[in-house]
């Protein structure tokens, strides 16, 4: 089961761009000892082979496999945008979670995320939550 702590999530945030809320993520993610400098272009890479949108108003951004060497330990923060990021190609997220996984780590980490976001009733709900603890709260609930 992941957890999530008040420190790792980010309510109301705000960014003009897909780019903006990157940087704004890479630098919670290097401040919280996740990463190191130089995550967020590694984050740029990624997000130009392959968006990291998962639909839902979810996006889970993280590293180019190539980048790896940048994390420092396995983790997430969450990033709530109620006003949403336009993520490209028409689709808006609300939520976005900042993945820092060593090896192959990373793909446990984002399908357990991915399953707890399999539910778009409670994304919404989510992306309106006005404190850590009722974010919190729906963030772990199993099921909805």
């Amino acid at each position: 089961m992941l957890a999530l702590s008040q420190d790792d999530l980010f309510l109301d945030c705000q960014a003009s761009s897909k780019t903006e809320a990157l940087r704004q993520a890479a630098a919670a993610l290097e401040q919280g000892g996740y990463v190191k400098h130089g995550f967020f272009d590694a984050m740029l890479a990624r997000e130009s082979s392959v968006s990291t949108y998962l639909g839902a108003g979810i996006a889970l951004p993280h590293c180019a496999k190539e980048r790896i060497d940048l994390v420092i330990k396995t983790g997430f923060q969450v990033f709530q945008f109620p006003q949403g990021v336009n993520w490209g190609k028409g689709k808006i997220a609300f939520i976005v979670v900042a993945v820092a996984a060593k090896q192959n780590e990373h793909i446990q980490v984002i399908a357990d995320i991915a399953d707890l976001f399999s539910n778009e009733w409670k994304s919404t709900l989510l992306a309106q939550a006005t404190s850590k603890t009722d974010f919190i709260t729906l963030f772990v609930k199993p099921e909805f």
